[in-house]
């Protein structure tokens, strides 16, 4: 038995060597829309209508993410935020918590409206808000008019109301640990909307990573970026 071992041809099973940063190889597009109120239909609408993501609609960028804006074909302006890198190993867990993110409604949160998957960038859609942020109003470029104090205090108090869903009504519970003023947006009367939340900076960084985006702790639920 030891001399077959030894004589048999070595054949080891082929190593992958996919990277977590590899784009994932779609076999085509995906587009889900979570609400009605979305006039986006086909993924060629959102190639056509950023001229395939052009620069000139670039309005921000962030550490993970280059957002976009357009105008739906009912005149809605919409926000488009294309994440970094794709990782597959976790792609349904994935789509899984971005359909649960989606389900959450306060008027103090900025809703995902949608998203996209595919080989170019995965695409999450959000409501427009017309006044950027708070970083925006008394630091940006923009040089936009700056909040006077009573609407500084109705902005605070807004992203409060946004943070207390969040931490002790939402189901799951989010905390939401990156709360900074150019994550608070503000809609054209100046009311807050807090983003950037239930989307984790990193995902799967292994295959041994079990978590989605929540970790249990107790009776809540933390966001874990």
């Amino acid at each position: 038995m030891i001399l077959v071992a030894a004589c048999r041809p070595h054949n080891p099973a082929p190593f992958s060597d996919v990277s977590l940063d590899k784009p994932v190889n779609y076999s085509k597009p995906k587009l889900v829309i979570l609400h009605m109120n979305m006039a986006l239909h086909v993924y060629e609408d959102i190639m056509r209508m950023t001229e395939n993501l052009s620069e000139k609609y670039i309005v921000g960028h962030g550490a993970s993410s280059t957002v976009y804006k357009i105008f739906q074909k009912n005149c809605r302006p919409v926000a488009i935020k294309r994440l970094y890198s794709h990782y597959p190993q976790c792609l349904k867990e994935f789509e899984t918590d971005l359909e649960t993110v989606g389900s959450i409604k306060h008027r103090n949160l900025i809703s995902l409206q949608g998203y996209s998957l595919s080989s170019y960038g995965d695409l999450l859609f959000y409501d427009y808000m017309e006044n950027g942020s708070p970083w925006d109003l008394h630091h940006g470029l923009t040089k936009k008019k700056k909040a006077d104090w009573y609407t500084r205090l109705q902005i605070a108090l807004g992203a409060a109301q946004g943070l207390a869903y969040l931490h002790h009504d939402c189901s799951p519970r989010i905390i939401h640990r990156d709360v900074k003023s150019s994550n608070i947006l503000l809609d054209e009367d100046f009311e807050a909307h807090l983003t950037d939340f239930g989307i984790p900076k990193r995902l799967c960084v292994s295959k041994s990573y079990t978590s989605m985006f929540y970790l249990h702790n107790g009776n809540d639920w933390l966001y874990r970026p």
